[in-house]
């Protein structure tokens, strides 16, 4: 087959220009590593390594991540709607964005911005990319290094994976603690691996109107046999319930020993405490709180459930 001599040189172009862009690409050999607190596996760009927020490469460059729930993606989004919206965002901290735009990546489409930030007289790169997995992922680029491109940004945020959020049932079998639940109550969230909150009704009912159960884990100096002074100075400690007024005290079989129960009363409100100190400086706490008319009818429950609560 003859090739015309046009097309000779077409091909020659398209050859150069493959070789070019191979040049010009960022090309990592580091390994992807998870970022400590965060669903982020990304792969560091060279000189960067793992710090508390992100990647750090101890010459003022950082890379921080920051992360909020799923819900929390659309008001994000709606600043990255324009440079002036996203530069508004962030005008008290001296950042000018020049421009927003959509890449491709392996979680999908990214938003990303570019800009600068002016402090102290010097100007900084500023980059910034928005990803929505399970959670709405922030990542902020704050460049001191000018030899750090756009096209390294992009192929870094490229590298990113998103761990999916656990399940309810993960979340559960994480807790230092076991439950039974028990209706009309739910389980609402788990935080930190050592509480998780109940609730009743939907979520378009205003929490202070219904019951809510917080069955957690926490660190103490108290010794055991001292429960009942712990009990009534976290119950007074409860946020709302510092002047209520203790009604009813007593020792009570919780979290498989020796608790004690505080009910507490200020205005229309009830709290209902059980608590037990269990060894290595730590103790296990149910509090239910809400309207005294709900938590009198939700008390059968609120009972049941406290005596299924048990250490793991």
């Amino acid at each position: 087959m003859k090739l015309r001599g046009r097309t000779l040189i077409r091909l020659g172009l398209v050859a150069v220009a493959a070789v070019l862009g191979a040049l010009v690409a960022p090309t990592w050999a580091q390994e992807s590593v998870t970022i400590p607190g965060t669903s982020v596996t990304l792969t560091p760009p060279p000189g960067f390594s793992v710090a508390s927020r992100g990647l750090d490469n101890g010459a003022g460059s950082t890379i921080t991540i920051s992360e909020r729930s799923a819900e929390g993606y659309p008001e994000l989004a709606a600043t990255f709607s324009s440079a002036k919206n996203l530069s508004a965002a962030y005008a008290d901290q001296g950042v000018t964005v020049r421009a927003v735009r959509q890449i491709s990546g392996p979680v999908g489409q990214v938003l990303f911005a570019t800009g600068t930030q002016n402090f102290r007289g010097r100007d900084t790169i500023r980059y910034f990319a928005l990803l929505k997995g399970d959670k709405a992922v922030l990542l902020t680029f704050n460049l001191a290094d000018r030899g750090f491109s756009e096209a390294d940004a992009e192929a870094l945020v490229r590298s990113v994976a998103l761990t999916p959020a656990p399940t309810l049932e993960e979340q559960l079998a994480e807790l230092p603690f076991t439950f039974d639940v028990v209706e009309p109550f739910r389980v609402a969230n788990i935080r930190a691996r050592n509480t998780a909150t109940l609730t009743t009704g939907s979520d378009d009912t205003p929490e202070s109107s219904r019951p809510i159960i917080v069955i957690g884990r926490g660190q103490s100096q108290a010794i055991m046999g001292d429960e009942a002074r712990v009990a009534v100075e976290l119950l007074k400690n409860t946020g709302g319930f510092r002047e209520a007024a203790v009604t009813t005290q007593m020792p009570v079989t919780f979290a498989g020993g020796a608790g004690y129960a505080v009910t507490a009363v200020i205005e229309d409100r009830t709290v209902v405490q059980y608590l037990r100190i269990v060894p290595s400086g730590a103790y296990l706490r149910l509090v239910a709180r809400g309207p005294t008319a709900a938590i009198q009818a939700a008390e059968p429950a609120i009972v049941e459930l406290a005596n299924s609560v048990e250490p793991r």
